[in-house]
């Protein structure tokens, strides 16, 4: 296949980028916009909820991270920059997301719900420990003094 071969992976291509890497650059644009918006309105989406708000910082940063990445290098491909702008980058990128994505398919399987019942537990427990008092401010000690001040 052509794809795998060696001299199209790490040479730069002399022809200009075919509709399927306009199609994975825009790919990329959805990608960072959709987790722009996820990691600004997370406080809305994920409510009362502070491990899904964690969780969807933590993905929603890393997809924006694959995304400028992506398309650096998708400017690269277009501007046809020798030793940034081969194939391999892209497949790299690619291959870096996909992994991404499985760790927090992980992380969301295994993790998220030992988190939120940790939350629930530590909910239930600070319902039913009782109400500190507030301290009363302590007062500044003053002198005794007998007699007249004088001044």
């Amino acid at each position: 296949m052509k794809i795998f071969d060696g001299n199209y992976l790490f040479s730069t291509p002399l022809y200009a980028p075919s509709a399927y890497f306009d199609i994975l650059t825009g790919a990329f644009v959805v990608m960072f916009l959709a987790s722009a918006f996820l990691y600004w309105r997370r406080s809305k989406l994920a409510g009362e909820n502070a491990v899904l708000r964690r969780f969807i910082r933590r993905a929603s940063k890393s997809a924006m991270t694959w995304a400028i990445i992506g398309l650096i290098f998708a400017l690269f491909r277009y501007g046809g920059i020798d030793y940034l702008a081969p194939p391999i980058w892209m497949y790299l990128v690619l291959l870096g997301i996909v992994i991404s994505i499985g760790w927090y398919v992980y992380d969301y399987s295994e993790h998220y719900p030992v988190a939120v019942w940790q939350l629930e537990q530590s909910h239930l427990e600070r319902r039913f420990r009782p109400v500190s008092k507030p301290r009363p401010e302590p007062q500044r000690v003053r002198p005794k003094q007998r007699g007249k001040r004088k001044n």
